[in-house]
């Protein structure tokens, strides 16, 4: 079987959505299902290169389409949903395989793919609804897109068939990690608290910088991710950091990007991990955590609350409450049972629900069932 993987960004550029297909692609070749990916050719930072490109990363062979890198253009995420032109090339290039498979709401491979007849599925890793319910053209665009639609959260599911998918067409198929890649190894360091995402205001980092106004406990604090296109959010943040630290009561400590390795390690030494976002279709990084058996702290945004069970496996605030985020985070740190039990369980939660051999096979069957039907 020959598998497509289409993608707005693949690695370099890191993030939630560009982990999921690398990762899929990586262990659907391992299994002997040929998967390559067609992507932008744009660096890590989305500038674009003016070039087209075949590489081998990873054993998985990448095509890169010369791209328009349209994040510059406007700071509004909205602008994602504009249709870029396609050289006809790598249109021909699609009819070689036997299913295309989609990730994101970036219509401009589905579009211009539209005569390419093919099984397609289009696996959404986040949508905007309420743009999608305003929007008649992208509602319409979305719903001729695909033959079948993954959604990674059953809220997004519900989301997908209030916008006329139909409920036949629209499979649940959450984001996975290889619990043999993260998991528990380094000692933990006390009091240290990890972060790790992009530098964006979806992401709430703000918020867990206002928290630190109330955390009781000194703590060392590390940030791990890129600067996301609002340069302003970003220069806001850093500022922020460093008049936390010339106060001096906690460290916090800007990392940037960093290797898989290192991200690990960072996971293995927290006593605490922290997503306190705005919007979160998934947060994957909440199982890369709990798989390391690193305790977790989230908002109630988006998908989260399908990933953590208040109580059980981690703690549930609510969104934009730096004071409810500080009380978890002081509530762990004088509990270390409470902090071990998390741990286990979350890691035995996500081996058991979230283990990237268990959906990659799922992926399989749902494959042969669209190449049989």
């Amino acid at each position: 079987m020959r598998v497509l993987m289409v993608t707005p960004g693949y690695y370099p550029i890191k993030g939630g959505t560009e982990t999921v297909v690398r990762t899929l692609s990586i262990e659907l070749n391992k299994i002997g299902v040929r998967a390559d990916v067609l992507t932008f050719n744009m660096d890590r930072k989305w500038r674009p290169k003016w070039i087209g490109k075949i590489e081998k990363i990873d054993g998985v062979t990448v095509f890169k389409v010369p791209g328009l890198n349209w994040l510059p253009i406007t700071e509004s995420p909205r602008i994602k949903f504009q249709i870029h032109l396609i050289p006809g090339r790598f249109r021909h290039l699609m009819k070689e395989y036997d299913v295309i498979h989609f990730h994101e709401a970036e219509f401009s491979f589905p579009f211009f793919s539209y005569f390419v007849k093919k099984p397609k599925i289009l696996h959404l890793h986040g949508i905007k609804f309420d743009y999608f319910k305003k929007s008649h053209l992208s509602r319409l665009i979305l719903k001729t897109a695909a033959d079948l639609y993954l959604s990674i959260t059953k809220q997004m599911k519900n989301e997908l068939n209030m916008l006329g998918i139909p409920k036949n067409k629209v499979i649940y198929f959450p984001n996975a990690v290889d619990p043999k890649t993260f998991k528990p190894g380094e000692k933990k360091i006390d009091n240290a608290i990890l972060y790790v995402g992009r530098i964006s205001p979806d992401k709430g980092l703000h918020v867990l910088l206002k928290s630190l106004n109330y955390i009781k406990t000194s703590i060392d604090l590390e940030i791990i991710g890129p600067p996301d296109w609002n340069l302003n959010y970003y220069k806001n943040v850093l500022r922020l950091m460093e008049t936390e630290n010339q106060r001096g009561r906690h460290k916090i400590r800007y990392s940037g990007c960093v290797d898989q390795t290192r991200l690990i390690k960072g996971y293995q030494k927290a006593s605490i991990f922290v997503l306190p976002s705005l919007f979160e279709p998934f947060g994957i990084v909440l199982l890369e955590a709990m798989s390391c058996e690193t305790p977790v702290v989230a908002t109630n945004a988006g998908g989260i609350p399908e990933i953590i069970k208040n109580g059980e496996n981690g703690i549930v605030v609510p969104t934009n409450n730096p004071l409810k985020l500080a009380e978890a985070i002081d509530y762990l740190l004088e509990n270390k049972d409470v902090r071990i039990k998390f741990g286990k369980v979350g890691r035995k939660w996500v081996t058991e629900n979230f283990s990237v051999e268990v959906l990659v096979k799922k992926l399989c069957k749902i494959y042969e069932a669209m190449l049989n039907n």
